[in-house]
């Protein structure tokens, strides 16, 4: 299992969502969970990202 897959995993079940209980989930939630799932993904550069100026961020290194 890769970090990123960690992650994920952590942060639905931080909300409290699998599964079983997608259908039910407040729309709120579902939207936090995509707001981080899409801004880690541009944080690895893989998904384009909106630019901030001062932001230098590059692709994170892989391992520590």
């Amino acid at each position: 299992m890769t970090d990123l897959e960690r992650w994920l995993a952590a942060q639905a079940r931080d909300l409290g969502l699998d599964t079983d209980t997608v259908g039910e989930a407040d729309a709120e939630v579902l939207r936090d969970y995509c707001r981080q799932v899409l801004s880690e993904l541009a944080a690895r550069g893989l998904l384009a990202a909106e630019e901030v100026p001062g932001c230098y961020a590059v692709v994170r290194p892989a391992g520590n």
